[in-house]
């Protein structure tokens, strides 16, 4: 998190500060301990000279020296002179005495100043006087007062000085510039790109900006919230029912509503840009408030601006908007998991029901932690080649000959074993990692079918995170091409939510894929109501009708008059329909009964690995008991 920037100056004056008192501070206890050296260097020269009998009127010391006098060991004056204007009038008898017995006991002693005077007080004096004692033969004989003058001594430092404090003080200076520049972060020191919020992607139907737009206006405002120490509530908006409104009352209504929609969150959010179209039907704003009261009082209003009806084209559109909510720096410490926070505040309100709202917390946040590690662990997996692939096959009912299997994969979790896709899918869709396990997905069923499926179609699960790849026809035929795969035998499964939007971009990617000669089939046919529309505007080549359907086949006659016009459908539209999730004789007679030809399911084999498949049809066995939670796991 970023320091504020008025806490980053105190911490920079401080900083400062400190450093120049150090280099003041240094620089008076260098002066003077140079200066008491020299003082008592001079006062043992001239001792020397005397004890040597040397002539003193002739010693090299005397240029300093202003007087002397030399004492016996019973303090009786031997000798004194005055060599310039004294300063012993200024120190009296007693001092003097105190100096020269202080000597006697054997060591150099210097007129006393205290250390804070040293470091706070005036600048070190010119003249300095000192007491040595005197030694012949290792015997002392007397002591030496000396008043030497270090006026020379004090300008020659003092020059000298002068260029190491410069240099001192440079340091000083960038290392002051260095820690403001990791205390800010380098705020203010370098030259700053004013953010534009307007250049970022926006959506070409509503006019607000896309996930990806609205990101980067998110971290900015988290970026400016850290700078100035405040907060940021991130809220996601979603519709409910929303996907019945573009059944009912056609896509061109759902347009004007979602525009509308956006129209009126606009309105709520703290700028014109702060809010983003994060889904086909959920909207992220940036709204005021720093507290879970602040949300809740956004929340009434966002759900209030939602619920007033869409007039569209005589059409009056009823709505409500479940949310979820998120704060900086408390729920996150960046933008990119301050929006996910969000996101997984708004899962927690959706299985709590329509129309609420749920705030980050704490259990939330575990949840977030998991799933960060499970991403991390994801990405790895891809790396060591952790995934497998399954394979379920797809049987004639007339026949009961294998016409196709379904590729569903698996993550073999050292220490943990086979994971169903119902653990890990969500993260990898949340992360992006869909992607590039998809694409492996696809090259693995691939390279499978080439070498040991004879004739048979292979189906493989497409996310929308793949089909709305750039070129992902060019990424299916190079996948072709490497494996030797004739085209004719893969078949792509597309989820039927897929066509909410009916994106052009979508049924775009499709033509370009059927145009290679794979087959098309739609999933999940019937499970969000909209597989009639949808076959309306791309020519499938089969569509699998959804588990929940067949589930209730025995125990809902109006379920089976349902299943029964798909099938009747598939065979006016020349589309092949396929039954998955069929574990029931009796469900078997009720699909033989509507004409239903292919059919998938534990009933007739469980997903098994591409060997112990082969293994199992070379043997004969075409009932192979399920796996626990197999059921559960299949749809992959």
């Amino acid at each position: 998190m970023s320091i504020p920037k008025w806490r980053a100056a105190i911490v920079v004056f401080l900083v400062g500060f400190a450093l120049g008192l150090s280099v003041f501070a240094a620089s008076r206890l260098f002066v003077l301990s140079v200066l008491n050296g020299d003082a008592i260097a001079t006062a043992e020269e001239l001792a020397g000279d005397i004890v040597r009998g040397e002539p003193v009127a002739t010693s090299a010391a005397l240029s300093s020296v202003i007087s002397y006098t030399y004492f016996d060991l019973q303090g009786d004056v031997i000798e004194t002179a005055s060599l310039g204007d004294s300063g012993y009038a200024d120190l009296s008898a007693a001092e003097r005495g105190g100096l020269t017995s202080l000597a006697a006991k054997g060591g150099a002693v210097i007129e006393d100043v205290s250390l804070l005077v040293s470091l706070i007080g005036p600048a070190a004096s010119a003249i300095k006087r000192v007491a040595v004692p005197v030694v012949s033969d290792g015997t002392m004989i007397g002591t030496l007062l000396v008043e030497v003058d270090q006026a020379r001594t004090l300008l020659a430092l003092t020059r000298a000085f002068s260029v190491v404090a410069i240099v001192t003080i440079g340091l000083a200076v960038l290392a002051v510039i260095a820690v403001a520049f990791v205390v800010t972060r380098g705020y203010g020191f370098r030259e700053q790109k004013v953010f534009d919020p307007t250049a970022v992607a926006h959506d070409p139907l509503t006019g607000v900006p896309t996930r990806a737009g609205f990101q980067d206006i998110l971290d900015d405002a988290v970026e400016r919230a850290a700078e100035n120490d405040r907060q940021v509530l991130v809220m996601i908006a979603d519709l409910d029912r929303f996907r019945s409104v573009n059944t009912i009352w056609g896509q061109a209504v759902g347009d004007a509503v979602l525009k509308i929609a956006a129209e009126r969150l606009r309105a709520l959010a703290t700028a014109p840009t702060g809010i983003g179209r994060v889904s086909s039907d959920a909207f992220a704003i940036i709204v005021e408030g720093d507290t879970v009261q602040s949300a809740q009082a956004a929340a009434d209003r966002i759900r209030d601006a939602i619920a007033e009806p869409f007039e569209v084209d005589g059409a009056s559109v009823m709505l409500s908007a479940t949310l979820g909510a998120a704060l900086y720096p408390i729920n996150a410490e960046n933008g990119e998991v301050l929006l996910r926070a969000a996101a997984g505040a708004l899962s927690k309100a959706k299985a709590e029901g329509r129309n609420a709202l749920a705030v980050f917390d704490t259990e939330m946040k575990e949840r977030m932690q998991r799933n960060e590690a499970l991403e991390r662990d994801l990405r790895n997996a891809l790396e060591r080649q952790e995934f497998v692939v399954f394979y379920q096959p797809q049987l004639e009912l007339a026949s009961g000959e294998v016409r196709g299997y379904e590729a569903l994969v698996r993550w073999e979790r050292p220490k943990e074993g086979i994971l169903a896709p119902r653990d890990f899918l969500n993260v990898a869709e949340e992360t992006g990692l869909i992607r590039p396990i998809g694409d492996w997905v696809l090259r693995k069923a691939c390279a499978d079918a080439a070498s040991w499926l004879d004739d048979s179609l292979v189906a493989v699960n497409i996310s929308p995170a793949q089909l709305r790849t750039r070129d992902f026809d060019k990424t299916i035929a190079e996948v072709l091409e490497e494996t030797k795969l004739p085209p004719q035998r893969l078949e792509i499964e597309i989820p039927e939510s897929l066509f909410l939007d009916r994106a052009p971009e979508v049924l775009q990617a499709l033509n370009r894929i059927k145009a290679l000669g794979v087959r098309v089939a739609m999933d999940d046919f019937g499970a969000g109501y909209l597989g009639l529309t949808s076959l309306t505007h791309f020519p499938f080549d089969k569509v699998k009708i959804d588990r929940s359907f067949v589930a209730k086949l025995t125990e809902d006659t109006g379920v089976a008059a349902i299943v029964a016009s798909i099938a009747t459908l598939g065979r006016t539209l020349s589309v092949d329909v396929t039954a998955e999730g069929v574990e029931t004789s009796d469900q078997v007679t009720l699909l033989k009964a509507a004409g239903c030809k292919i059919v998938q399911g534990f009933m007739f084999g469980a997903p098994r690995r591409a060997w112990e498949q082969r293994a199992a049809e070379d043997d004969g066995d075409a009932e192979v008991s399920a796996e626990p939670n197999a059921a559960a796991s299949e749809a992959g």
